[in-house]
C-alpha cells in the first residue's frame, strides 16, 4: 500500500496528530498497524485476539497521543502501548478459563491448514509462560535487541536475556521430546 505524503517526515505526522489532525493519525495507523498486529499475534497466537489487541493499542494511542513526549521513538511508544494491552489481555484470559478452550481449537485448525507444518513449534510456544513467549516474539519475530525488548516489556535488559535463555532451553527440550515421539 502506498501511503500518501511519503515525503512528509514521520515527526511531522506525529506533531500534526498531537494537534488533532485525524488524517495524520490515520497515516501513522496505516504505517504501523500491521507491525503491531503481527507482534500481538506472535504473543497471543490467536488471530482474533491479535485483532482486538491491535485495535485497543491504536485506540489508546489516539487517546494518549497528546501526551507522547518523544522520549522513545513513536514505533517503540506503540510497542509499549501494545505491551500494556497484552498485559490486560493476559489478566482477562486468566479470569476467563473458557477462552483457553477456544484458543486450543483455533490453534489446531490453523496448524492443520498451514504449510509447512509449524504445529510442533506453536505447541511448544504455547507451553511457554506468557513472559517467555513475549520475549521470544519481540527478539526473534520483531527483530528487537534485548534493550529495546526490555524497554517495551518494562523490565531490565538482563531479565529479557534470562527469559530468552530459558525460552530457548525450554523450546529445545520440548521440540526434541516431540521429535522423539514421532514415528
Amino acid at each position: 500500500m502506498r501511503i500518501e505524503n511519503e515525503d512528509v517526515p514521520e515527526a511531522q505526522w506525529v506533531s500534526d496528530a498531537q494537534s488533532g489532525d485525524a488524517r495524520s493519525f490515520e497515516l501513522l495507523f496505516d504505517r504501523y498497524y500491521d507491525m503491531i498486529h503481527a507482534f500481538a499475534y506472535r504473543v497471543c497466537l490467536v488471530d482474533t485476539e491479535a485483532d482486538d489487541i491491535a485495535q485497543e493499542t491504536f485506540i489508546r494511542a489516539a487517546r494518549g497521543i497528546a501526551s507522547y513526549r518523544r522520549a522513545a521513538s513513536f514505533k517503540n511508544w506503540l510497542y509499549r502501548i501494545a505491551h500494556n494491552a497484552l498485559v490486560d489481555w493476559r489478566r482477562q484470559s486468566a479470569r476467563q478459563r473458557e477462552k483457553q478452550d477456544q484458543f486450543s481449537v483455533e490453534l489446531a485448525s490453523r496448524a492443520q491448514a498451514r504449510t509447512p507444518d509449524y504445529s510442533p513449534l506453536h505447541a511448544a510456544l504455547k507451553q511457554l509462560s506468557p513472559d517467555l513467549r513475549e520475549a521470544v516474539a519481540l527478539v526473534y519475530f520483531e527483530g528487537m535487541n534485548h534493550r529495546q525488548a526490555a524497554d517495551t516489556m518494562g523490565c531490565a535488559e538482563t531479565t529479557v536475556s534470562w527469559r530468552i535463555f530459558r525460552a530457548k532451553r525450554a523450546l529445545r527440550l520440548l521440540l526434541e521430546a516431540k521429535k522423539g515421539e514421532s514415528p
